[in-house]
């Protein structure tokens, strides 16, 4: 789990990151409260799937982040209320990504 330790209250995802990967015009403001919303639940529902919190030692890591910014992606991509996706679970995608850092307790 190569990375380094960073306080919770450190971790964010830039927007401008989001907006690239969004494929997003930099000076289009129109949906910046959205995308961020959406980086905040990426982040939550990254360490839900993982089990472990980042202020609880979970290490922000570069495939965390690219999951985060997947996810972020789909959440935008099917923003609206009607859409033939059903965002019932994490996309196998995102899954591998985070799921190396999940701690399944055996023993």
């Amino acid at each position: 789990m190569q990375g380094r330790y960073i306080p919770m209250s450190q971790i964010e995802i830039p927007l401008s990151e989001v907006k690239q990967h969004c494929r997003l015009d930099e000076s289009d403001t129109l949906d910046d409260a959205l995308l961020m919303g959406y980086a905040a639940a990426a982040l939550e529902v990254c360490q839900q799937h993982i089990g472990k919190r980042f202020d609880k030692g979970l290490v922000f890591t570069p495939a965390i982040k690219v999951g985060c910014l997947l996810y972020i992606g789909l959440l935008y991509e099917n923003r609206e209320m009607a859409t033939d996706v059903e965002l019932k679970e994490v996309p196998f995608t995102i899954k591998s990504l985070w799921s190396v850092y999940r701690d399944v307790g055996i023993y």
